[in-house]
């Protein structure tokens, strides 16, 4: 039996203060929102093919807030610097294309 993978569209935190497990997205369109921010600032980072090397794809991000990002499919790790609570959530959106 073959292992069906799942589509890999969302990802959700909920009132967590340490940096999550990295994770796998799709290629695509997402928005990234930051319902809730204390503390210092989050960044998104994409892994590269090594497991190891981060490359960011968003700016430093110190407050509550909407984003949209274009993404390759593969490993992205959101990294959390003096946060106490970050409640956020990355899924794919469709931003109207044809």
């Amino acid at each position: 039996m073959a292992l069906v993978t799942q589509p890999k569209s969302y990802q959700y935190w909920a009132a967590i203060a340490a940096t999550p497990a990295d994770f796998t997205l799709d290629a695509g369109d997402y928005g990234l929102t930051i319902a809730t921010l204390t503390g210092t600032s989050v960044q998104l980072f994409k892994l590269m093919p090594d497991g190891t090397t981060v490359a960011p794809v968003s700016a430093v991000i110190s407050v509550a807030a909407y984003s949209l990002y274009t993404l390759p499919a593969g490993q992205y790790r959101i990294v959390l610097n003096a946060v106490t609570v970050f409640t956020a959530t990355i899924e794919k959106v469709n931003v109207g294309r044809r």
